[in-house]
């Protein structure tokens, strides 16, 4: 899984598979979250997003299921 440098306050590091459609989110706090069946042109939207945090809120974190790492 290739993971990407994200600049905002609370997340580090965004990672994503495609074939597994898994989502990774590193957060500043040492937390590691896995999304679930995340589609690819979600985590798109989510990457090109003008406020990254506020689409993680508004579309990411509650409609998916997710485990902590």
């Amino acid at each position: 899984m290739v993971k990407y440098p994200i600049n905002v306050n609370n997340i580090l590091k965004v990672g994503y598979d495609e074939e597994k459609q898994i989502l990774e989110i590193e957060f500043k706090l040492k937390v590691v979250h896995h999304y679930f069946e995340v589609p690819l042109d979600e985590f798109v939207a989510f990457m090109k997003a003008d406020d990254i945090e506020e689409f993680y809120f508004n579309f990411i974190q509650c409609n998916y299921h997710f485990d902590v790492f």
